[in-house]
């Protein structure tokens, strides 16, 4: 786990202070690294659905994509036992 939060941290998926916190050792609460997912997600999302020029397929892809990040979330959270 704290490999896959490192190699989040060196991405620009997650805002500065969270990759700050990882790689300076201090993860933070799993649930705040989910929301900041899934908001990254909605953006890319709404990002890809807005443009004109996108294709049909690439907004499906699009939507796809934010209902795994979405399912994903669920998965990750129902573990921790988090209701959010």
């Amino acid at each position: 786990m704290n490999n896959i939060l490192v190699q989040a941290a060196h991405t620009t998926l997650l805002p500065a202070d969270l990759s700050s916190a990882i790689l300076a050792g201090n993860a933070p609460p799993i649930e705040e690294i989910v929301l900041a997912l899934v908001i990254a997600g909605m953006d890319a999302h709404a990002v890809i659905a807005g443009d004109p020029k996108s294709s049909w397929n690439e907004k499906r892809m699009a939507r796809m994509a934010l209902a795994v990040g979405f399912l994903s979330a669920l998965a990750v959270l129902g573990k921790t036992g988090e209701s959010t």
